[in-house]
């Protein structure tokens, strides 16, 4: 980011008009200061404009860091009211006294369609028609219209504006005295392809429903790609939080559950980084290799965080799959890492080898291979009688194939013994 300079302090002598107050030593912005406008959308005495800090605060801000805007209070929001208003951020850059990179990059909020979708991003304009913009923005200076009477509650970082609904005053365009040179439109008058406004409902304050608008800093055409920035969100008590480059969620792969032989459990569990913000969807790649090729429905969780788990089936039996969770945003897509089991059931059971035999004691432990199926049983005997199958052994204990060794064991005081293990 450029170096910020000042443009200067604006100085007003004070005077008392019916309740109303000349502002007094309200200082301008300087160049790249965020403008943050409240305006009553269907007309009202006041509008309130806040000088809301550098932009650098929130361009150099981390992830998904939330900042609070302090520089106006209730009591000044109150004068313009929080039902029907309208409200934008915006800023410009353009530090260099020639045509530069920094020359005319605009900054500018773009209201939601749907309060957890990322608003599309807006349209890079030429360069000289940023310019006007640039212009356009600079018009609205905190304390500029020295001739006007303006509220007792103004501040030196926010003044609140006389309205002037009938239209009597060019420097009040449209009855919004903040918009200076905008358009009814709210498009900087044609010049830029956005609008910063976005506006609350009429029943804003009794929903309890925040409203949003993301950010966006935009360079002239050729001179570097329109940027994301992260959001402003208005909340129904009046208070304004930006948040600065939000992010996708954090997801992790856990072991699978409930594994039969047509079917499992797919489980996971996802962090959700800005919560009470996004929704955030989770589902399940799955397939015979680590390429996947099968995906389980998509499931909403909204913005909370927690354990979240996904049935499948038509797998084929005894079979071993991969899988991993996928989980996403409006930011962006994480992925946890790739797991495995092995479906249990049918065919023929592959042949166990004995790993280990030991004995503490009076208990004799056999550790043996398996398949992922079928029923493997330990068989003993202390006498090898000639004649004797070895399939008549009298069985001791069992368990079923897992896809990984299994001990079995078996008490008895003989002083010598022979172990087979039958898989079945």
């Amino acid at each position: 980011m450029h170096q910020i300079k000042k443009m200067g302090v604006l100085v007003v002598l004070a005077s008392l008009f019916a309740a109303n107050l000349m502002a007094q030593s309200i200082v301008s912005p300087s160049l790249g200061d965020v403008l943050l406008c409240f305006r009553p959308a269907g007309g009202g005495a006041y509008d309130l404009v806040v000088d809301a800090g550098s932009v650098a605060t929130l361009t150099n801000a981390p992830q998904n860091q939330r900042i609070l805007i302090t520089q106006y209070t209730g009591n000044q929001l109150a004068d313009v009211g929080t039902n029907s208003t309208g409200w934008s951020a915006f800023t410009w850059f353009d530090d260099t006294p020639t045509l530069g990179i920094a020359t005319n990059t605009l900054f500018t909020t773009i209201s939601r369609n749907s309060l957890n979708r990322m608003a599309s991003a807006p349209s890079a304009a030429p360069h000289d028609s940023q310019g006007i913009v640039v212009n356009d923005m600079s018009s609205v200076l905190i304390g500029a219209q020295t001739t006007r009477s303006y509220s007792a509650d103004s501040s030196d970082y926010a003044v609140i504006e006389p309205d002037d609904p009938n239209n009597n005053n060019t420097a009040y365009t449209f009855g919004q005295s903040y918009i200076g040179a905008l358009g009814p439109d709210l498009d900087f008058g044609g010049d830029a392809e956005f609008q910063p406004e976005n506006e609350t409902s009429s029943g804003f304050t009794a929903a309890g429903v925040v409203v949003r608008s993301d950010f966006f800093q935009i360079p002239p055409t050729g001179q570097g790609s329109v940027k994301y920035l992260g959001y402003f969100e208005f909340n129904t008590n009046g208070a304004m939080t930006y948040v600065a480059y939000p992010t996708a969620p954090t997801v992790a792969t856990v072991a699978a559950s409930a594994i039969a032989s047509s079917g499992a459990q797919l489980n996971s569990t996802v962090g959700v980084i800005n919560t009470n913000t996004d929704n955030t969807s989770v589902y399940f790649q799955y397939g015979l290799t680590t390429s996947y090729g099968s995906s389980t429905t998509v499931t909403n969780i909204g913005a909370a965080s927690g354990s979240y788990a996904l049935p499948i089936s038509g797998l084929a039996a005894s079979t071993q799959y991969y899988f991993r969770a996928v989980a996403y945003n409006q930011y962006g897509t994480n992925f946890g890492s790739a797991l495995s089991f092995t479906t249990t059931g049918g065919g023929t059971p592959v042949v166990p080898v004995i790993l280990s035999i030991h004995r503490t004691n009076n208990v004799a432990t056999v550790t043996f291979t398996t398949g992922g199926f079928g029923t493997y049983s330990l068989l003993g005997t202390n006498s090898l009688a000639s004649g004797t199958s070895k399939t008549n052994w009298p069985a001791i204990s069992s368990a079923a194939g897992t896809g990984s060794p299994v001990s079995l064991s078996d008490t008895n005081n003989s002083t010598r013994m022979f172990y087979i293990i039958s898989a079945q």
